[in-house]
């Protein structure tokens, strides 16, 4: 977890969508506090939709929760992707793994297919494949206002770090935190690529469900956090320290999308 580009490729994370109740909200925080531009898009049958770039790299989209039976009751909720070679394969394996389907893969014209799925632990998160030619080199996007981590938080620690070696081939080391339990680094192809916390002790409510973590950089989270409020969110968790990592807080966008913000050492 540091301030050093993402790793890119098969198995590294390729994408982040906030599915929210409110898109011109969402838009009017964002762009606030981070600076992102927001460039709404016709997607046709998905609705309300809008491309985020950061100093003019795309990295996010805002997609409107549909209004519909099946959405009655749905909070908004940041989504991440994960790139992978072939779409149908990698859906077959996540369901034999113990992962639950929630949408089959499904295309988006002239950009690729995507399917979305549920870990053992009850976390969602989805797959990608891209439409060719494909560039596995092509450099993550780095500065302040691009995502620098993602995390699954988690009450199935052991099963959700057999499902993802077996469904992406990542390896693990940890990190004792000590009554907190071991912090896991998952690796693609020896690079940090994500981390899974186990949700023990207090500080994790029983109703707070598993779920992905998104963390974007900023050039100080203080300063962030203390504009969180007047851009229309609220502080969840306040600035924190990382011994030996950096610092960290967590925000709600003002609909129910928590995100964290992070600077390294």
């Amino acid at each position: 977890m540091a301030t050093r580009p993402m790793p890119t490729g098969f198995g590294s994370f390729c994408w982040q969508q906030l599915n929210t109740t409110d898109i011109a909200a969402a838009e009017a925080f964002y762009t606030k506090l981070f600076e992102w531009e927001s460039t709404r898009k016709d997607m046709g049958q998905w609705g309300p939709f809008a491309v985020i770039k950061n100093a003019g790299q795309d990295i996010a989209s805002l997609m409107q929760i549909p209004d519909s039976p099946d959405t009655t009751g749905s909070q908004s909720h940041w989504l991440s992707y994960v790139w992978v070679q072939d779409l149908d394969a990698s859906f077959a394996k996540m369901q034999a793994l113990g992962g639950k389907a929630f949408m089959a893969p499904t295309a988006i014209a002239n950009v690729g297919r995507f399917a979305v799925f549920a870990d053992p632990g009850g976390a969602l998160l989805a797959m990608f494949e891209a439409l060719p030619p494909i560039d596995t080199a092509k450099p993550a996007p780095t500065g302040p206002g691009t995502f620098c981590w993602f995390e699954c938080t988690t009450r199935e620690d052991e099963a959700c770090i057999a499902f993802y070696t077996a469904l992406f081939g990542w390896t693990t080391s940890g990190m004792d935190m000590g009554p907190a339990g071991t912090y896991t680094l998952f690796h693609n192809h020896g690079d940090q690529v994500a981390g899974l916390m186990p949700m023990n002790g207090p500080e994790w409510p029983a109703d707070m469900p598993a779920h992905w973590m998104p963390y974007v950089l900023v050039a100080d989270v203080d300063e962030t956090y203390a504009r969180v409020e007047a851009c229309g969110g609220e502080g969840c968790v306040p600035p924190t320290d990382i011994p030996n990592i950096g610092r960290f807080a967590v925000i709600d966008d003002g609909s129910g999308g928590f995100i964290s913000i992070f600077r390294g050492e």
